[in-house]
């Protein structure tokens, strides 16, 4: 079989190449799966170029996330058969979804909701569990108020629908040219980031939450609106890095929280509580978005796609993040 393999370390893409590998050996607990899709994410580049403590498999296939069919189960799995078609998100010390066919732990899969495709449910595998991930550290009650900076981006776009099958109040900062779609999905404003600065148009303490995609500035600003409590993906706190598999030496963690030293200290005059969110593989919190996303008939956009063949023959660039690769 086929898969995208990382020869060496670097600085972009052009590390990983296609190459013939075996078919791999299916351990107590995983199932194999035949692979439909996978979303090229910026942390497959990141974790390509070499991620502190992590030891790479040989060969070490790219990949974090994607979609596909049960093709075979391994010994004490459970709740699973062939012929389920599952999505997935693996931890970093895990990875590897790039290629035609793929071995998991059951512990890190979910079937994936019933009225998508495993392509589909490939396109979305990150950002939808990002987005619930993060949604749930809020602790939001039905009736209050979230701001969703990049509502218009991946994670963005799924957590507006997770928002309001909670029943929040959901404003959201993005372009114009996402505001029919946002509307469509039952966005209550939207704030044109370019015709609009929502520091200039919200009133401190007129939003009880802020889900931030954008960090930087913008987080600096949002911690002077005074909601109760940010959860920022830019917000970094070095100790939850393991849930993502990374046990950082203690002085990375001391460098890493010490470059989130104003945030940190702005939150505090601020009386804002600060959550930094780092996004973990786990089956069960994938769960329960998919079976949310089945029941409120979540909307998924179609996003630009590569085939594995072409990847074979002109290779990966900076250019594809954001692109699904289809296999089979």
């Amino acid at each position: 079989m086929k898969g995208i393999i990382r020869v060496k370390a670097g600085k972009d893409f052009s590390t990983m190449h296609v190459q013939e590998i075996p078919s791999p050996t299916l351990q107590s607990g995983e199932v194999k799966v035949k692979m439909a899709s996978s979303r090229i994410n910026p942390v497959d580049m990141d974790l390509m170029k070499g991620f502190p403590t992590l030891k790479y498999k040989k060969p070490q296939i790219g990949g974090i996330d994607g979609a596909g069919t049960i093709s075979e189960i391994g010994q004490n799995v459970r709740d699973f058969q062939v012929g389920d078609k599952v999505f997935f998100y693996r931890k970093f010390s895990d990875i590897g979804t790039w290629a035609e066919e793929i071995t998991i732990h059951a512990d890190y899969i979910a079937k994936i909701p019933t009225h998508l495709t495993p392509q589909q449910a490939g396109t979305i595998a990150l950002p939808l569990l990002a987005a619930y991930d993060s949604l749930q550290e809020l602790g939001a009650k039905k009736g209050e108020k979230i701001l969703i900076h990049g509502a218009g981006g991946g994670v963005g776009f799924l957590a507006v629908q997770i928002a309001k099958s909670m029943g929040l109040e959901v404003i959201g900062t993005a372009s114009g040219k996402d505001i029919d779609e946002l509307k469509n999905v039952g966005i209550d404003r939207v704030i044109d980031y370019r015709k609009e600065q929502f520091a200039n148009v919200l009133k401190k303490g007129e939003v009880n939450y802020i889900f931030d995609l954008l960090g930087k500035d913008i987080l600096l600003q949002s911690i002077d609106l005074q909601p109760k409590k940010i959860v920022s993906v830019h917000y970094v706190v070095p100790e939850k890095m393991s849930k993502a598999g990374v046990n950082l030496p203690a002085i990375l963690k001391w460098i890493l929280s010490l470059t989130m030293t104003k945030f940190r200290k702005r939150a505090k005059r601020n009386g804002v509580e600060l959550i930094g969110q780092v996004t973990g593989g786990n089956g069960q919190l994938l769960g329960e978005v998919s079976r949310l996303a089945t029941e409120k008939m979540f909307v998924v956009r179609e996003i630009p796609t590569v085939h594995l063949n072409e990847i074979e023959q002109k290779g990966l660039t900076k250019a594809d993040i954001g692109k699904a690769i289809l296999f089979g």
